[in-house]
């Protein structure tokens, strides 16, 4: 008899409570202020829910800020109509309890004052009007110069309000941020700690971006993103330095246009047969500009991956053919005067290297002549044979790498000389 007395008391108390609950609203720092602020002054409350019972309560496109939430009745702190909670997005409140954290983001809500359960649904894309891409790595961040506003330059497409694009876009060294309605405003602004993906924060710290171009993709309702390289987005590429000639702008390079362009047929992998380098450092320069991420340096020879803005490649002296791909930025610097393999048991040089004399012999043919040249083209030496063996005299000449060229009745070889 206590029991079911203790429970008619409970029930009458639920339904007198809600007798008295004329009208609910969801207040805090996370929902624009606490009533009696400067922007929420009341008297009633500004995000006011709904019901058709008195029971079951409900807001929809609600913007939250990072802060603290707590429904409240009656536009009063009167109890028992003010409840807190300790979980985010959902659960169950208490009556004058802390405020609920929030995130920031647009929201669905839901709140029943017999149960006290309470539920913010995510909406997608909710108030979000456009995004972009901004930063330091983007051309700069908005308001300074370069990049005014009032519309964000790198602004994304998209068909659904959700998935935003943005192709070919060049990032330089530094950090990025998606920003949203050309805006700062909470909470249209997400940054990151992962790249080239990863989940966005809402006012999260910038993401470290690598310089390159990309196809950039961001969802709006899971904050995920993806910058995929796509390209170096350079219109041409060459390559420079003291290895090869001279560094862009010193004599023998004077410029405008750099001395050893590069060709291309996709503007990925890009080509440069025959050229002569000399010992020294060597990186490939975009657009003939150092302007980033348009220059290209390495720690290996004659292959590698190149880094952005790294030191210069050292070079070995000889005659290469050349190519790099300015997406995964892997280059490689071929021999481009090792004996043709076809010839390679037609003549045989002894000693090489050597200090005195280079030794030439014929399998089969009468040697006609032989040119030496340096490796910068210039004639040397220059015999003609016309036997099966031969001799030059290397002792006048400096330490370094030679190329000879032979002519014989039936076969020709270039070859690779070494003096020491």
């Amino acid at each position: 008899m206590k029991k079911i007395t203790f429970l008619m008391l409970c029930l009458l108390t639920v339904a007198f409570a809600n007798a008295q609950l004329n009208s609910v609203a969801i207040v805090g720092d996370g929902a624009g202020g606490w009533p009696g602020e400067a922007g929420n002054p009341g008297p009633a409350d500004v995000h006011q829910m709904t019901s058709t019972d008195n029971i079951h309560w409900s807001i929809s496109n609600l913007t939250l800020t990072s802060g603290s939430v707590k429904f409240r009745g009656n536009n009063s702190w009167d109890l028992p109509y003010n409840w807190g909670g300790s979980a985010f997005p959902s659960g169950t409140a208490n009556v004058d309890g802390n405020g609920i954290t929030s995130i920031a983001g647009t929201y669905n809500v839901t709140f029943n004052s017999n149960t006290f359960a309470y539920n913010f649904v995510l909406v997608t894309g909710g108030g979000l009007a456009s995004v972009a891409l901004v930063g330091d790595g983007a051309g700069g961040w908005p308001g300074e110069a370069g990049n005014p506003g009032p519309t964000d330059l790198h602004q994304m497409g998209t068909v659904d309000g959700v998935n935003w694009t943005l192709n070919n876009v060049s990032l330089t060294v530094g950090s990025v941020k998606f920003r949203g309605n050309n805006s700062w405003d909470l909470p249209y602004n997400w940054g990151g700690s992962a790249f080239p993906s990863g989940t966005g924060t809402v006012d999260g710290p910038g993401i470290t971006s690598t310089a390159g171009q990309y196809n950039v993709t961001f969802n709006s309702t899971t904050f995920a993103y993806n910058f995929q390289l796509v390209g170096s987005g350079a219109s041409s590429i060459a390559i420079v330095g003291d290895g090869a000639g001279g560094w862009p702008g010193e004599a023998g390079n004077p410029g405008p246009v750099d001395i050893h362009q590069m060709t291309s047929a996709d503007g990925i992998n890009w080509t440069l047969n025959n050229l002569t380098l000399t010992d020294g450092s060597v990186k490939f320069r975009g657009n003939n500009s150092w302007d980033l991420p348009y220059n290209w340096g390495g720690s290996t020879f004659p292959s590698g991956t190149a880094v952005v803005d790294a030191n210069g490649m050292t070079s070995v002296a000889g005659v290469y053919n050349v190519t790099f791909n300015s997406v995964t930025r892997v280059y490689n610097f071929d021999d481009a005067l090792s004996i043709d393999e076809q010839n390679a048991s037609v003549f045989k040089i002894y000693p090489n290297p050597t200090e005195n004399v280079w030794n030439f012999t014929s399998a089969a043919s009468v040697i006609e002549h032989i040119e030496v040249v340096d490796i910068l083209g210039k004639t040397v030496a220059m015999v003609k044979p016309n036997m099966v063996n031969a001799q030059v005299d290397a002792s006048h000449l400096s330490n370094g790498i030679y190329i000879a060229k032979v002519v014989a009745n039936d076969a020709t070889a270039t070859i690779r000389l070494v003096k020491k």
